[in-house]
């Protein structure tokens, strides 16, 4: 399947990746969407399928969810970290904490498409 999301696409909804880094960022997303639908089901998925467009909006939420995180440092196993006035928090302390919150956020971006199950 080719791309689902394009550079135009993305860019009239979203600014947070730049399009030097989008097509990384796209294919980073379109794995993670495609490990909570499964790899049955997502084989087919076309433009006609019910749900597409929501689709499109929930891979354009996890290119800018994986990027905020990244930048953020989540999933680093910081807890918290002060030095002389400056601190940092963060809830998601390990990596498969981030993975869950993220599949947990795309059941819920694609709920109602029939495209990951009963969600």
């Amino acid at each position: 399947m080719s791309q689902i999301v394009n550079w135009e696409y993305y860019s009239s909804l979203h600014d947070i990746v730049n399009e030097n880094d989008f097509e990384k960022a796209e294919i980073r997303a379109e794995k993670e969407v495609c490990q909570v639908i499964g790899h049955i089901r997502w084989a087919t998925i076309t433009t006609d399928t019910f749900g597409y467009s929501q689709l499109q909006d929930c891979i354009c939420n996890v290119i800018d969810k994986m990027s905020a995180d990244k930048k953020s440092g989540k999933g680093k196993g910081v807890s918290s970290v002060s030095n002389d006035g400056y601190s940092e928090s963060y809830v998601v302390q390990t990596e498969e904490q981030l993975r869950y919150e993220l599949q947990s956020s795309i059941r819920a971006w694609l709920s109602g498409t029939g495209l990951v199950g009963a969600y």
